[in-house]
């Protein structure tokens, strides 16, 4: 159970820092879409460093499937799947000609109800921890909801869509942190501290 954490764990650490660096260059390169000179090689950059991240993301959900391994067919299917989605979704980003800031948006949004769909499920097995419990069901609608958001992000301006990525980005990495920081000691505490209290 620890090696599946720990490795759930730097999944999630790695994409934290990929959102980050995406939630750094989004508001480093954000000027330039009010600029009309500058919009469309501000949206060109944006759409560049998304497909990279889902590529870089891909790679390392395809990683993970060979950590599991065979006992774990749960999670080697999710992280295929995952690392599919991903790989598929940077290089559409990539290699398409009609690519913009809205097709990034529309790209991202399967990501943010999937996301939003695994805490619901994780939040489910949770029955002893019901502190846990609800904060994951709540962030998994929270996720689900900015999925929906990104769908109809297709319909705003380029400067509107930048704004919206940045902010659905930045609320996945205030949801990815307590993963990163979670203590199997803190929850058995806590477990114990409940059943104190029956």
């Amino acid at each position: 159970m620890r090696y599946e954490l720990r490795l759930h764990r730097l999944t999630f650490g790695i994409l934290a820092v990929v959102l980050m660096a995406f939630v750094a260059f989004l508001f480093y390169i954000r000027p330039g879409l009010a600029d009309e000179r500058l919009e469309v090689i501000a949206s060109l950059g944006i759409v560049i460093v998304a497909a990279a991240a889902f590529v870089a993301m891909g790679m390392i959900e395809g990683i993970m499937v060979f950590y599991f391994g065979r006992q774990h067919k749960r999670e080697v299917v999710s992280y295929l799947l995952l690392g599919l989605l991903s790989l598929v979704s940077g290089l559409y980003l990539a290699i398409s000609d009609t690519t913009s800031l809205q097709t990034v948006s529309l790209v991202a949004a399967p990501h943010a109800l999937l996301f939003g769909v695994a805490e619901l499920r994780l939040a489910q097995h949770l029955e002893r921890h019901p502190g846990y419990r609800r904060a994951l069901f709540v962030c998994g609608l929270v996720e689900i909801a900015l999925g929906f958001i990104l769908i109809g992000g297709s319909e705003l301006t380029p400067e509107g869509t930048a704004t919206l990525l940045g902010y659905v980005a930045v609320l996945s990495i205030l949801q990815l942190l307590p993963f990163l920081f979670y203590s199997r000691a803190t929850l058995s505490q806590q477990g114990s501290m409940n059943q104190l209290r029956r």
